[in-house]
């Protein structure tokens, strides 16, 4: 079995909508580890989902995640 080393971390958004509507949100990856950049986005994503007033409820965590060929515990994906 392979010792897993390389780690890095995700912003995960859990979200409630007015409408009832349940969705989860990942951010990242960000390299190696939660740091004062992380905090600061965290910061953000929270003034902006108040400020939409479009969700009833959200929480945010920071999960570790790795990253590796044929071994990584997520996919990542281009959004633009």
């Amino acid at each position: 079995m392979t010792t897993r080393t390389a780690t890095s971390i995700v912003v995960k958004t859990n979200l409630l909508t007015l409408d009832g509507e349940e969705r989860t949100v990942y951010y990242g990856p960000f390299l190696p580890h939660a740091g004062s950049a992380t905090k600061l986005f965290l910061a953000s994503i929270d003034r902006e989902l108040s400020a939409s007033g479009k969700y009833r409820h959200w929480e945010t965590s920071i999960e570790s995640v790795f990253i590796a060929p044929d071994e990584s515990d997520c996919v990542v994906t281009a959004t633009r």
